[in-house]
């Protein structure tokens, strides 16, 4: 449980800091109060990631925001961009090709982009009810996949969008074949979709890297981070995660 509650307070850490640097119009501390941030907390502890990589797909999920809400009304359009290795996911739904297509070509337009994986539907957007009902699959799917072998729930994110579940991560071979069957067994999901944001690497390498995030969690922690007015720094103590975000990451 620990563990679980560790990963879903990224999102949150990461959006509070972004939307203090917004408020007070300091957007160029946003960068920086990142990786602070996800130092500080530790909170790369079972993610694959450095926290160099983490807080860059961290940095470009908060650069794609604005463009993406700009592509249409919400009544018409629902995007949700997850970086991952500098490559980018978008699920969600959109009016039309025009739309999607733009959303591609607003996100290859951000510094650092290597690629954009676009799984948007053209047609209406999830109700609210439906979106409720993707958290909890996504929910089952992480218990399932923790349940069954704690660094595979950690290694592989799930998304999930109107019951497809989507999986990314850096993989072991049988690592993905496991976490499909899961995904694919699990009770409300339709279909499960492998998505280009997939590393394939080698069991020693995968535990060496679940090995350093422990690591690097452990040094970081008490260090000092960056405020987002660029001038004082304070010391983090640790402290309890935080809850969920109300909007979709990573998990």
């Amino acid at each position: 449980m620990k563990l679980r509650t560790t990963l879903s307070a990224k999102r949150t850490i990461v959006s509070a800091i972004a939307a203090i640097c917004l408020t007070t119009q300091l957007t160029a501390c946003i960068e920086t109060a990142i990786v602070g941030a996800v130092a500080a907390s530790a909170i790369v502890l079972s993610d694959r990631r450095s926290v160099a990589v983490y807080s860059k797909d961290a940095w470009i999920d908060v650069q794609a925001a604005t463009p993406l809400n700009e592509i249409g009304p919400t009544s018409t359009t629902h995007i949700i961009a997850n970086a991952f290795n500098s490559r980018v996911l978008l699920t969600g739904e959109v009016a039309s090709e025009a739309d999607k297509q733009k959303a591609t070509d607003v996100v290859k337009a951000i510094s650092g982009v290597k690629g954009v994986d676009n799984q948007l539907v053209v047609g209406p957007i999830t109700s609210l009810e439906v979106r409720n009902n993707d958290s909890f699959i996504t929910s089952k799917v992480k218990s399932r996949l923790i349940g069954d072998h704690p660094e595979l729930g950690n290694a592989m994110k799930v998304i999930t969008e109107n019951g497809v579940v989507f999986v990314l991560g850096m993989l072991t071979q049988s690592e993905l074949e496991r976490g499909i069957e899961i995904a694919r067994t699990t009770s409300g999901v339709k279909r499960v979709v492998k998505t280009s944001l997939i590393t394939i690497i080698q069991e020693p390498q995968a535990k060496a890297l679940d090995q350093e995030a422990k690591d690097d969690a452990s040094k970081t922690q008490g260090t000092v981070t960056p405020l987002p007015d660029g001038g004082q720094t304070q010391t983090q103590p640790q402290t309890q995660p935080v809850t969920q975000p109300t909007t979709q990451g990573v998990n």
